[in-house]
């Protein structure tokens, strides 16, 4: 594995719970290469420093156009039907 491959693939190597046959050519470099260490480390530190920060807020709306994005998408299903109100019936199917 070249520095550049490292360059490109190391975010996946952050959180270290990838067991991937890349994460492990990842690793073995990184301890060859003094220079991609230290690209780690730097990454780790900036990754660090950036969590102690507060979440900016998010603008108004964004939260369900979000989720509106997501359920179209697919990605998320669709909200269960919540309880019925007193007096109404279920839509038949």
């Amino acid at each position: 594995m070249k520095c550049s491959d490292v360059y490109r693939h190391i975010c996946d190597n952050l959180d270290q719970r990838l067991g991937t046959r890349r994460c492990m050519e990842i690793k073995r470099h990184l301890g060859a290469c003094p220079d991609c260490r230290a690209y780690l480390e730097s990454l780790k530190k900036t990754v660090s420093i950036y969590r102690t920060l507060p979440s900016p807020p998010l603008p108004k709306g964004a939260h369900e156009r979000l989720i509106r994005a997501l359920r179209e998408s697919g990605c998320l299903p669709a909200p269960a039907a919540g309880p019925r109100k007193p007096g109404t019936r279920r839509a038949k199917k």
